[in-house]
């Protein structure tokens, strides 16, 4: 039979246990925090160690145990089943492409901690790989999708920003060496990060000036490691120098103005603010795509290139598919469909009328470049959107009928 568990739809085989319980349909991805999740949640998306390991696979139902157990390895947060849509957005790279680059970056970065070589046509392979798969997928609209370990962000970053770096650069027509040059600079262009104490990069409150001064050191640490191993392209190694040279002349280390910049590294500055943003810090939480796109926007000009960041926000989606948004009716409805060319008025399917009620069918779809005189008031955050069927359920009484999930049922 259909049961509800944790506001999730599954296949329940009676006198069986949950974990045999088969997802229905292929339902789009949610982040949360790992302190937010709960048993009987569905993980989404294989989550893997730093060196590429599976440590939970798709499809595992979560329990009390396995909560606590992702918490001690260090993971901050992951996908888990969205509980109201069955779509999988399209993603730029396969899955094994993104474990072979894991374990490769893993193993260049732990031998540079150890003041190790690494293997530089390993790195170079993958990024052809990388660059393959992104090209293929040139026409997918960019929305970032990973989980790290909180002791591994600045190999998971730069991985990210890798490959953020090469869409930009695909959109901008750089030829196939330009695109390896560009992509091997921004998976080593945070390398000195690693010289940077661990406790000053986990700190959950403001920098002293002694630790920022430590922190811009990064960029030149990194481009003498960069030089120091291995036959890398000069403009490969520039990214590193030049990634926090703001556009307008005030950024570090050498203050460099405009085009004075190189082009990669303006680029891959770029990236590098998307993906900060956009991910969990010790001393933030992420922003949403639709807040990070406003924070991109005020950077341009002063931070960033306003040519490459106009490019980069045509193609980075504002509203994921999946995302849950309040209506000005008071409705509430999951993005189902995106507009490439007007991404600010997407389809939505109602899921929750303006009384709090699960919408009950047919299927409501609101097209926003159709109904014109509707708009967004706002998007939920996934711990607003799990609390939805909980305060549904709490309403019932208040009303026969009000607040019940589809199936009738309130489940503990």
């Amino acid at each position: 039979m259909l049961k509800v568990v944790s506001g999730y739809y599954v296949i329940h085989v009676e006198g069986e246990n949950l974990d045999s319980a088969t997802v229905v349909g292929r339902i789009v991805m949610l982040r949360l925090a790992t302190s937010q999740l709960q048993p009987g949640m569905i993980i989404a998306r294989n989550i893997f160690s730093a060196n590429g390991k599976l440590l939970l696979s798709e499809n595992a139902i979560l329990d009390e145990h396995l909560i606590a157990k992702l918490g001690t390895l260090g993971i901050d947060s992951v996908f888990v089943r969205h509980p109201h849509l069955e779509i999988t957005p399209q993603e730029i790279v396969n899955e094994e492409t993104r474990v072979e680059i894991i374990k490769m970056a893993s193993q260049a970065f732990g031998n540079i901690r150890e003041n190790r070589t690494f293997n530089l046509t390993g790195i170079s392979e993958a990024m052809k790989k990388l660059i393959e798969d992104a090209i293929g997928n040139r026409h997918v609209l960019i929305q970032m999708t990973d989980i790290r370990a909180r002791a591994d962000y600045t190999f998971g970053h730069s991985i990210n920003v890798c490959l953020l770096s090469i869409m930009i650069g695909i959109k901008m027509n750089l030829n196939h060496q330009q695109l390896l040059e560009l992509a091997m600079g921004a998976i080593l262009h945070d390398l000195g990060m690693l010289l940077v104490p661990a406790e000053i990069l986990q700190k959950t409150d403001s920098l002293s000036p002694t630790d920022w001064k430590l922190i811009q050191t990064h960029t030149e640490k990194g481009f003498e490691i960069i030089r120091r191993v291995g036959p890398i392209p000069l403009v490969s190694a520039h990214v590193a120098f030049q990634h926090h040279e703001n556009f307008d002349g005030t950024g570090y280390c050498r203050g460099l103005l405009g085009e004075n910049i190189h082009i990669y590294a303006r680029i891959v500055a770029v990236a590098d603010l998307y993906d900060a943003i956009t991910s969990d810090r010790p001393y933030r939480k992420s922003f949403l795509p639709h807040e990070a796109y406003d924070i991109m926007l005020a950077s341009r000009g002063t931070k960033l290139d306003p040519k490459i960041v106009d490019l980069f926000l045509e193609n980075v989606v504002i509203y994921p598919v999946g995302t849950t948004v309040l209506l000005d009716t008071g409705e509430i409805g999951v993005v189902v469909e995106i507009h490439p060319q007007l991404q600010v008025r997407p389809v939505v399917r109602i899921i929750i009328d303006q009384f709090g009620n699960p919408w009950p069918g047919p299927e409501k779809l609101v097209d926003f470049t159709k109904d014109l005189i509707r708009f967004i008031v706002k998007v939920l955050k996934p711990e607003e959107i799990f609390s939805l069927r909980a305060n549904a359920c709490k309403n019932k009484s208040s009303l026969k009928g009000e607040g019940v999930p589809i199936d009738g049922k309130c489940y503990d």
